[in-house]
This record gives structure tokens, C-alpha cells and sequence, in this order.
């Protein structure tokens, strides 16, 4: 706090030397200026202040390499500790949000989704020459995740672009793991909403596959939805099932659901929007079994 203003009166102080050394009744020259012992003894001063300030600099700068440098291997011996404790641990609810909807809080108990999230942090790795500010300067919006165990414990980190990650806990120190941000991709609401043609264009478009045993990614949503754009012409009018006991895919494009259920045994395919809403089509035989080859 004290380098500044040290600088500036030694900085002072040498040109009022100067000044006074100018004045009189005669202008001298420049260099019986520079020669003169009046000159040499404050250019000593104002040298020997200079130098002052850069050994504290490189003080000071070796320090905090120091600091920093303690930081990241206590947060790497934290998240060493955070793998050791999750591993044995059941997630049983993730909570989702994103910087820029922080209003819209999305909370999921689905077990292949806990699990994936679990897997974040079992099989993230520490990043170098990335730091959390060169994060915040290069993505515009983040995810943040928050897993909560049988016991309660918390576990919180945000998620930059497709991999990078940053724990609440450790806020020195970036890790990756590739595909973090698929589940805040899938079942975050977007801030822009896109609009689609139908419902197979939604399906195309979906970052995940979700059922009660797997998770399935965006690959096999876009060869879904190619088998399920041929049945848009074999609506069924006036159709009322009972699907409880259908197989059911849950297809998440940026927040949306769209669910997808079958009656293999009838061949009909029920889709339902998010509000609801649901259609019924006749599907051929073997349209039905590609599309359960890729979704089962």
C-alpha cells in the first residue's frame, strides 16, 4: 500500500532539485545539471527507492505464487477427499440451475441421472494453466450442480462450456470431465425457447434419453427420431389407452419433455408433450424393432 506514494516523492523530490538547480540568473546546461553533486546525490536516492520497490515486487509476487500454489494442492487433497466420501455414497437428489435463469431450480431423484452426476466427480481431473477467472471471462453462462447424498452432505460445483468445473469448495483450482454439462444441457429450462415443426424435430433435437435404468445421448435421440418421423401420417383419431404399463422413453431438449411410449405388443407408439397432451400411432413392425433396438 505504501509503493506509490513512495515513488511519487522520490519522484518529486528529484525534480524539485531540479528546478531549483535551474533557477537564478543564469540558465546551465543540461549536462553541468547532470553532473553536478546535488544531481548525483538525488538520482542515488530516487535509484536506490526504485530498486527497494522491485525487490518487494518480486517479494511479493513469489509470495502469492506461494499462496497460490498451497491453495491448489489443498484443494486437490479436497477433492481427493470428496472422491474417497461420494464413492461409496448413494446420491438420491441433484439439484440443477443456471446462472442465467437462477429462478428456475430443477430437482431430479432419477438414479441413472444421480449417477452420471456422481460420475462427474469419481472421474473429473484437475486442469493446468486454466484458473476459475479465465472461466468467467471466456463463457457468458454456467450450470451449477448440487448432489446431496443418504446423509445429507452436499456436494456443489459449477459447470463452464461442455467440460470444465469449478467446486464450491475448491474455488482455486478447474477440473474437467468430458460431457459434464449434458444433464443442465437436457433438463435445464433455456432462457430462448426454440420452436419446432413437430414432435420429431423436438426428439432430434434432444440432449438425453431418460429412463428409470439408463441414460441414452443425443447420437441415439436423432436416430429415434428418423424411425419415429415416418409415423406422423398413421395418427390414430380419436384414441384414448391406458399407457401405465408401457415402455416409457423421456426425450429432454433444453428443458422439454417429450415422452415416448410403446405398446410393442399392439405396435402403437403414444407421444406425449410437456403439457400432457398425448397422440397415438400405428407403427410398423419393423420400424418397432429398430426403434427399440436403439432405445433399449
Amino acid at each position: 500500500m505504501r509503493k506509490k506514494p513512495i515513488k511519487k516523492l522520490a519522484a518529486s523530490v528529484l525534480l524539485a532539485g531540479l528546478a531549483l538547480g535551474v533557477t537564478g540568473c543564469f540558465k546551465p546546461s543540461k549536462s553541468s545539471v547532470e553532473e553536478s553533486e546535488y544531481y548525483q546525490d538525488l538520482k542515488d536516492d530516487y535509484d536506490k527507492v526504485s530498486q527497494q520497490l522491485k525487490d518487494e515486487k518480486k517479494k511479493t509476487s513469489s509470495l502469492n505464487k506461494q499462496i497460490q500454489s498451497i491453495q491448489e494442492a489443498s484443494g486437490d487433497e479436497k477433492l481427493a477427499d470428496y472422491k474417497s466420501q461420494i464413492k461409496d455414497s448413494i446420491i438420491g437428489k441433484v439439484d440443477f440451475t443456471a446462472d442465467s435463469v437462477k429462478e428456475k431450480t430443477f430437482a431430479v431423484t432419477n438414479t441413472p441421472v444421480c449417477d452420471y452426476a456422481k460420475e462427474i466427480i469419481t472421474g473429473c481431473n484437475r486442469v493446468l494453466g486454466v484458473t476459475p477467472d479465465d472461466l468467467e471471462d471466456t463463457y457468458d453462462d454456467y450450470y451449477s450442480y448440487a448432489l446431496m447424498d443418504e446423509d445429507n452432505t452436499t456436494f456443489e460445483f459449477k459447470v463452464y462450456g461442455d467440460s470444465f468445473l469449478v467446486f464450491d469448495d475448491i474455488p482455486s483450482n478447474v477440473y474437467a470431465y468430458n460431457g459434464a454439462s449434458v444433464l443442465g444441457d437436457a433438463l435445464i429450462d433455456a432462457a430462448v425457447q426454440k420452436s419446432y415443426d413437430d414432435f420429431a424435430d423436438r426428439i432430434a433435437d434432444a440432449d438425453l434419453i431418460v429412463t428409470d435404468e439408463k441414460l441414452k445421448y443425443s447420437t441415439d435421440a436423432i436416430n429415434a427420431s428418423k424411425i419415429l418421423a415416418g409415423i406422423i401420417n398413421n395418427k390414430i383419431d380419436n384414441a384414448n389407452y391406458d399407457t401405465d404399463d408401457w415402455d416409457e422413453y423421456r426425450f429432454y431438449t433444453k428443458g422439454t419433455v417429450t415422452k415416448v411410449q410403446i405398446n410393442s405388443d399392439d405396435k402403437i407408439i403414444c407421444i406425449e408433450n410437456k403439457g400432457g397432451n398425448q397422440t397415438f400411432y400405428r407403427i410398423s413392425e419393423k420400424n418397432l424393432t429398430s426403434l427399440e433396438k436403439i432405445l433399449k
